[in-house]
């Protein structure tokens, strides 16, 4: 009998995180004892308005930005975040995850190829493999025809490929976007989900997706609601269970 869901390895769990910023009365709390969990051969979205503590809290499981003292547990690949140096958490980080960001964070003076290759090269590999390695994921997000660009050549939409191919070119084993197909039409939006949907077949692979677009829900396995930095709803996408009207139409408050 194959294995269900629930028995599935966890890429990321999360447990009683809180996140704050600032001190004394302007101190501000984002994220409210947030409890998540980010199953293995799952495409997980994470969905509510703007200002809820999406972005933070894909932050703080990518490992950039650390939970207040004393809060809960992170925990990637069985790895606690929490308890690594930061040295070691930068390579844990390197290997492991793929983060793709909302502002792309292209380098200007780099090539698409050249950009691409940066998470190889970060690793110590040869700039031959990591160029080819880069051509090869150019080619996939339909960018074969603008490797020697700069980003200012591009459009938004292209530069948001090639950011995708970046995050995903060293194979890492959790994917963690930021709006990815926010500046991408209909027919690249699907190109890149049908990656994005490869990527988490494999049992060992996840995505985590912060999105607005409701046009993507439909790829995914697993949709949590947040809202007021507080996760309200976990929802499990099949057939059994349809989308809840009030996730159907999107945040885009």
């Amino acid at each position: 009998m194959p294995a269900s869901k629930s028995d599935a390895t966890l890429a990321a769990r999360l447990r009683n995180v809180n996140k704050s910023f600032g001190d004394g009365g302007s101190r501000l709390q984002v994220l409210k004892d947030i409890n998540l969990e980010v199953r293995c051969g799952d495409i997980t979205m994470l969905v509510g308005p703007s200002g809820c503590g999406k972005t933070t809290l894909i932050s703080i499981i990518a490992g950039t930005l650390k939970v207040d003292d004393g809060s809960g547990e992170v925990s990637i690949f069985d790895q606690d975040l929490l308890k690594m140096r930061q040295a070691a958490t930068t390579k844990f980080r390197s290997t492991n995850i793929g983060f793709i960001f909302q502002s792309f964070n292209l380098i200007p003076t780099l090539t698409c190829v050249e950009n691409v290759s940066v998470p190889l090269l970060i690793q110590g590999k040869s700039t031959r493999y990591a160029e080819k390695k880069a051509r090869e994921m150019l080619e996939q997000v339909g960018m074969a025809d603008r490797m020697k660009h700069r980003p200012t050549q591009l459009s938004g939409g292209q530069q948001q490929r090639v950011a995708i191919a970046r995050a995903l070119v060293h194979d890492p084993r959790l994917i963690i976007c930021d709006e990815p197909t926010a500046a991408l039409d209909a027919k690249n939006g699907t190109l890149v989900m049908d990656l994005f949907a490869n990527v988490a077949r494999s049992p060992d692979r996840a995505v985590l997706i912060v999105t607005h677009d409701n046009r993507i829900f439909t790829h995914a396995d697993r949709i949590a609601a947040m809202d007021d930095g507080r996760i309200i709803e976990v929802h499990d996408m099949d057939e059994t269970h349809p989308l809840p009207e009030n996730l159907s139409h999107g945040f885009h408050s």
